[in-house]
């Protein structure tokens, strides 16, 4: 039965983004002129990512806290990595973002295709051009009203716990004063771990958004990745606890 749900989930998943992608191509032609910030493209991936995320048997997505989201201002949005399904988990809060991605995602029929659409940051990173041509258009988004979201761990967790924090995810919160949102999840880990496709249980996806972090302009980024590392960390245990 587990292998059946499984297969009847992964099925649906790529149903719906196959049948996604055509609307998705129109909509960027239709909108492209006159919405340089893609807001339309990203919520109109939300609803899709959406559905196909709450008709899947396996698990229920249960969201929290979305009076702490602010669409009046940028932020750095950061949310933990436990599994493949975080893409469409950070797509699920229906908060418009720009999201920092390897460039060999670019190459991925039809999630690939559609960051690339969207207006997504792709990023290579052995190359140190690459990289620092990211930093300066993270920035740039930022300063003109985007907010970004990023995974700082910069790979899914092995274990289930949030791993360390690396430094440079929160350079650009730091060099422009934007307020960090951290955005805690749990239940993809135990449903899909880093190896195999397999889902073994049925459970609840959570996703609870905190309050944001202020920054000082000019903060440090190293002060930034302990103090939210050390947020989340605890959140974690909370929800885990409750549950």
């Amino acid at each position: 039965m587990a292998v059946l749900k499984s297969l009847y989930t992964w099925f649906e998943i790529v149903l719906c983004f196959i049948l996604f992608i055509p609307f998705q191509l129109v909509l960027f032609v239709l909108t492209a002129p006159f919405d340089r910030r893609r807001r339309i493209m990203h919520y109109h991936s939300a609803l899709w990512c959406a559905l196909a995320l709450s008709i899947s048997p396996l698990w229920k997505v249960r969201l929290e806290g979305k009076e702490n989201l602010d669409r009046s201002r940028s932020h750095v949005v950061i949310l933990n990595h436990q599994s493949l399904l975080d893409v469409l988990i950070a797509f699920r809060l229906f908060y418009p973002v720009k999201m920092i991605g390897k460039k060999i995602l670019a190459f991925v029929p039809i999630v690939g295709w559609n960051l690339f659409l969207s207006g997504h940051i792709m990023v290579d990173r052995k190359d140190t051009k690459s990289q620092f041509k990211a930093i300066r258009r993270m920035e740039h988004l930022i300063t003109h009203g985007d907010s970004l979201l990023v995974f700082p761990e910069g790979t899914r967790t092995k274990d289930g716990e949030i791993g360390e924090y690396k430094k440079g995810a929160f350079r650009s919160a730091a060099t422009t004063g934007t307020p960090l949102l951290p955005v805690v999840i749990d239940g993809p880990y135990q449903l899909l771990p880093k190896k195999g496709f397999i889902v073994n249980e049925v459970r609840d996806i959570v996703i609870r958004i905190l309050p944001p972090i202020p920054v000082e302009k000019g903060a440090k980024p190293g002060d930034l990745a302990r103090i939210s590392h050390e947020i989340m960390s605890e959140e974690l245990r909370k929800l885990r606890q409750e549950g």
